[in-house]
């Protein structure tokens, strides 16, 4: 059941974590009526592959509504015992979750929990998971469209020069986030 960790999912869920001071998170991919783990940081790696109902948990109103949710649910708030946090033994009192998808579709979420020192998740927090969640939704994207050519190296480095003139800021967070991913290498 359980499986390698995908490299991109990982680099950009650890991302996330180190932006947000989040102490545990997961990406989910959906798959029909399921999440499956597809990432996971501060938990068991072995839950990669594992599966949970779609139904359950906060990744469910971010799959239903492609909507980010950040919040503090109240000690009695069914969700916190529900989906991944279940499996992992969670029971966080700050949780942020976002779509991780494409202009076309949610293909999956990557949901945060236990923002160190026991505070909730900024408004600045799910700005940076948002554009990380962007970044896994093309990765899980990729997964489920087999006929999807990646760029050459040299189309690429046109892109982010072209990037990098339109919007800096943008390019600079591309390009710390590709520079990491690439840095293992």
């Amino acid at each position: 059941m359980a499986g390698p960790q995908h490299p991109v999912l990982e680099s950009a869920l650890r991302a996330a974590l180190d932006a947000t001071g989040a102490t545990q998170g997961w990406v989910l991919a959906i798959d029909d009526a399921e999440l499956v783990v597809r990432a996971i940081a501060g938990a068991d790696a072995g839950l990669v592959g594992r599966r949970v109902a779609a139904g359950g948990g906060f990744a469910s109103y971010v799959v239903s509504s492609g909507q980010p949710l950040a919040m503090s649910p109240r000690a009695e708030d069914p969700r916190r015992t529900e989906g991944v946090a279940a499996i992992v033994g969670s029971r966080s009192d700050s949780v942020l979750a976002v779509p991780c998808g494409t202009d076309d579709a949610v293909h999956g979420v990557m949901e945060l929990v236990g923002k160190h020192g026991g505070g909730p998740f900024s408004f600045d927090d799910v700005e940076i998971v948002t554009l990380l969640g962007t970044v896994a939704g093309a990765a899980l994207g990729a997964e489920t469209a087999p006929d999807l050519n990646p760029p050459t190296p040299e189309e690429l480095a046109g892109k982010l020069a072209r990037l990098a003139t339109a919007d800096p800021a943008r390019y600079s967070t591309i390009a710390i986030f590709l520079a990491s991913t690439l840095a293992d290498d």
